[in-house]
């Protein structure tokens, strides 16, 4: 349920506002709404500092603690893991460089350029060509030595030649001195290694520092809100005044908990107008919380005027989860990865992502054992290898199992478009509910009889033939079509009121047949993903018969991973889309609103405190 949200200004003295905007603080109800957008921003300086700490946090997180912690305030800690790292990352990408380079040097071996210096200071000067071997005999010069190989070229020599006899043979290749030499490489990755070791050596030190710094960011990050706050209400020499949104109810009673904090304010309550846009907080029953998770990780809320469709995304999810992914055996999987590690995912991600995780392994463990399909083994796969005893174990449970791998296919794509059609016609049922009495409900429910009757047309063109569609289709279509024109936007012309309804209603009726031909993808992700477990289970089970299983298991072991993860992809390539698309563009959802975040402080953090 979306809460009711009222309109709340407070204003107080001047002198007084610190205070005031401590106990809105502790009182964590009110979401203040700037006067002035651009005045209601935080000093930089303030900013800055957050932005270091959070950047040294995910520094530091990754690091195992050694060490004794510096003796070093928070933000200087911060800036110096932060500069340090950059250091790390720049000497890596020195260290990556050099060794290309010594690569490069390799022909040169350990001739050093000092050496190559001091020849010809003296008068003695190497030079360096590449030859093709067939011209190797031919050469002459007072000293001629092959320094290397170059496969398919030729050979790199040095020649000194005092006397003017070498002649470079037609082809031959003079070869520069390098611009610095191997030893020289060599030496400075040494001191490169060791620098790396004192930086992350420093940084395992910096790791002790984290709570500080966590908790340097939590005081900054009260006094940055604090300092918005502010910033978004107006004041002068004698008032100061701070407008925001609050639930109805706690509304209702903000007087009188500031008026027990002793807080001398003046508290005006309205209720939204209709071009206002209070932000949306949603009240989960208990059984759908588990489903705020997606909402948390997509970041997307109803608006205000909205509906909140979080308990039939409840229901639809798991089973579109559970039809994509397919495999009981996968969903045991899930289930119990969401229990063996529960505290650490509530710890991480809270209470309803571990809930969610449960709730998606134990729907796809139901309808793998409706399919009889566990880790892509099938009773078939069992009856083939000649456990028919296993085999009737399995059936004896899937009603929704088939022999006929065509009849299987036909089933399961029947129960998707199925469950598509009950999903949309869901959605205009609860719009045609919400706006009852209003007459726009009887457009609703046209609707309704649109898409159930679009069922049947596709029924027909897909499993019994476009020659048999009764005439009674078409006739349903056009009647509540015609529904659709006359209530979609009353009105007291009837010309005007038809011709705005089929101009608004035309693409929506296309758009009924591709919707519930979308549902299509859950019949196909399933059966993708159970013949990439089939293949991987075929594949490892060759090389276990010609090899053994040490061999053949790694194998079915990467297949099924590879496959869970390609799992966890479609939900939301393909189960969210058909519950933030499909199913939300039919209740007329767009997911426009901004969530409700109340001016709320650490009880043990008070900021600009005034007494005055």
């Amino acid at each position: 349920m979306i809460v009711p949200m009222s309109k709340v200004y407070v204003v107080t003295q001047s002198g007084k506002q610190d205070r005031l905007l401590n106990a809105l603080a502790q009182l964590g109800v009110v979401h203040v709404e700037p006067v002035e957008p651009e005045k209601a921003v935080a000093e930089d300086v303030i900013v800055h500092a957050i932005s270091a700490l959070g950047h040294a946090l995910q520094i530091l997180q990754g690091l195992e603690p050694s060490g004794e912690a510096p003796d070093l305030h928070p933000l200087d800690a911060a800036r110096q893991a932060i500069s340090i790292h950059k250091k790390v990352a720049d000497e890596r990408d020195r260290l990556t460089a050099l060794h290309r380079l010594a690569d490069q040097l390799g022909i040169w071996g350990n001739t050093e350029l000092g050496q190559l210096e001091h020849l010809r200071s003296i008068g003695i000067e190497v030079k360096f060509f590449l030859v093709a071997h067939k011209d190797l005999p031919g050469l002459e010069a007072e000293c001629i030595e092959i320094v290397a190989e170059q496969p398919g070229q030729g050979s790199v020599i040095a020649v000194v030649d005092r006397t003017g006899r070498f002649q470079p043979p037609e082809g031959a290749r003079p070869i520069p001195w390098p611009a610095t030499d191997l030893p020289a490489v060599k030496k400075e990755a040494a001191q490169l290694d060791a620098s790396l070791k004192r930086h992350n050596e420093r940084l395992a030190a910096l790791a002790n520092t984290i709570e500080t710094i966590r908790q340097e960011r939590r005081v900054l990050q009260a006094s940055a809100d604090f300092c918005v706050v502010q910033n978004s209400g107006l004041s002068s020499d004698a008032l100061f005044a701070l407008q925001g949104w609050a639930p109805a109810k706690k509304a209702k009673s903000l007087a009188e908990d500031l008026g027990k904090r002793k807080i001398t304010a003046a508290v005006e309550i309205m209720a939204p107008d209709e071009n206002e846009q209070p932000p949306t907080l949603i009240e989960y029953p208990r059984w759908v919380r588990p489903i705020k998770a997606l909402f948390d990780m997509l970041g997307t809320l109803p608006g205000y005027e909205e509906y909140d469709l979080s308990p039939f995304f409840m229901i639809a999810l798991p089973l579109f989860a559970a039809m994509l992914i397919g495999d009981a055996g996968y969903g045991l999987i899930l289930a119990g990865a969401g229990l063996a590690f529960y505290r650490r995912i509530v710890r991480a991600a809270g209470k309803p992502s571990a809930h969610l995780l449960i709730i998606f392994g134990l729907a796809t463990m139901l309808w793998g054992i409706l399919t009889a399909n566990y880790f892509g083994i099938t009773p078939q796969s069992l009856i083939d290898a000649g456990r028919n005893g296993a085999a009737n174990a399995m059936l004896a449970v899937a009603p929704l199992w088939r022999s006929d791998g065509e009849e299987a296919r036909a089933l399961v794509m029947k129960i998707s478009l199925i469950i598509g059609c009950l999903h949309l016609i869901a959605a205009h049922v609860h719009t045609a509910v919400k706006l009852f009495p209003d007459v726009r409900a009887y457009a609703e429910i046209a609707w309704s009889v649109i898409l159930a009757d679009m069922l049947v047309l596709i029924w027909y063109l897909m499993f019994i033939g476009a020659d048999q569609i009764p005439a009674v289709v078409g006739f349903v279509l056009l009647v509540s079509f015609a529904m659709v024109s006359w209530f979609t936007e009353p009105g007291k012309n009837p010309l005007k009121r038809v011709l705005i309804g089929l101009a608004s209603s035309i693409l929506p009726l296309l758009g009924t047949f591709s919707d519930i031909m979308s549902y299509i993808r859950l019949f196909a992700v399933g059966l993708a993903s159970y013949y990439i477990a089939d293949a991987f289970n075929g594949l490892g089970a060759q090389v276990a018969n010609s090899a053994t299983w040490i061999g053949g298991a790694p194998i079915v072991i990467f297949g099924h991973t590879l496959n869970i993860g390609l799992a966890a992809i479609a939900i939301f390539a393909h189960g969210v889309r058909l519950n933030m698309l499909e199913f939300s563009n039919n209740v007329g959802v767009k997911w426009a609103g901004y969530a409700y975040r109340p001016f709320a402080q650490d009880k043990d953090i008070s900021i600009g405190e005034n007494e005055s």
